[in-house]
């Protein structure tokens, strides 16, 4: 979670849905063809089925998920189906009540759980949950984790500890490394094996995907000890219509005043690729060099601009 004081964006300048869907159009003529809403929580925006609707509409789209704490989940699960969601992800980094609250400043345990019941009821496949490893706080129950996803036909993407956002504890000694995961389950289930481009039923993603020798398949994003940045073809927009290229840009590109200015799609297309065409991020593996590595940000940067925080860019 965020630090308790932070600044929010401002509500007049949150984008439309049809604003939204607009981009996502353009974006989806130059070559895009999936879409994930993320937050914050997005749940929390009124009538959010209406931007899944307008997203699904599109026939470029070809795959529209949403990642989500899981809080709400059981109450809008079937709407989200019914207006076009195509798969959801689910946020749950430990299966321990008491931990919950500590992680989420949240005593809601029992309704994330609703909200993946939920999603299994509503008839979403490929549902994911995303499991955040910190050494000393949950790192115990990988195992568990994984048994519960199994539970439910979900598949668990372990993602190393990042040092993004509201993280201003982060530190190396709290990371959980990739190889550290895999050794861990091995001591229960034996040696896992990499699961193929060729033998893999999901879309290109950030996780490198394992098989257990019991057939379950999880995945570990490692992108704070081993970063994808030359492979990455993901990018994000917030909901004030910034573009950010990488997650660990200082700064994006402005989408909406373009938009609201009366630009044309061929014109927002054309800002869109120069910028993609030029891009040389490399957030991730520029941080794995540094010496003295910590937290991106401390508490007065991120106060200082909304924009820093995971909250707002969709981390």
């Amino acid at each position: 979670m965020p630090e308790d004081e932070y600044v929010w964006l401002p509500r007049e300048s949150i984008l439309s849905f049809e604003e939204a869907a607009r981009l996502a159009r353009v974006f989806s003529g130059l070559g895009v063809a999936r879409v994930r809403i993320t937050g914050g929580e997005p749940l929390l925006r009124h009538d959010l089925t209406r931007l899944i609707q307008l997203l699904s509409d599109n026939p470029a789209l070809t795959d529209i998920s949403l990642t989500t704490n899981g809080i709400l989940l059981a109450k809008y699960a079937d709407q989200l189906k019914a207006a076009g969601l195509s798969r959801v992800t689910v946020s749950l980094d430990t299966l321990r009540p008491d931990r919950f609250t500590r992680f989420t400043r949240s005593r809601r345990f029992q309704d994330v759980l609703a909200g993946i019941d939920a999603a299994g009821a509503a008839g979403f496949a490929g549902t994911k949950i995303n499991t955040v490893v910190v050494r000393d706080e949950n790192d115990d129950e990988l195992v568990d984790l994984l048994e519960y996803a199994k539970g439910w036909g979900a598949e668990v993407r372990f993602i190393e500890y990042m040092d993004v956002g509201g993280a201003t504890q982060w530190s190396r000694e709290s990371v959980v490394t990739k190889d550290e995961i895999l050794g861990l389950l091995a001591e229960h289930y034996g040696a896992a094996t990499a699961v193929g481009v060729g033998d893999a039923s999901e879309l290109p993603a950030p996780a490198d995907r394992f098989r257990l020798p019991d057939g379950t398949v999880f995945g570990i994003i490692a992108s704070t000890t081993n970063p994808f940045c030359r492979t990455c073809d993901r990018s994000r927009i917030t909901a004030d219509g910034v573009w950010f290229q990488c997650l660990y840009a200082e700064s994006g590109v402005d989408l909406k005043q373009p938009l609201r200015a009366g630009a044309s799609d061929e014109e927002l297309a054309a800002q869109i690729s120069r910028s993609w065409t030029v891009r040389d991020d490399r957030g991730a593996e520029q941080r794995l060099q540094l010496v003295d590595r910590g937290a991106l940000y401390q508490r007065d940067r991120l106060r200082s601009d909304p924009h820093r925080e995971m909250h707002t860019r969709g981390g």
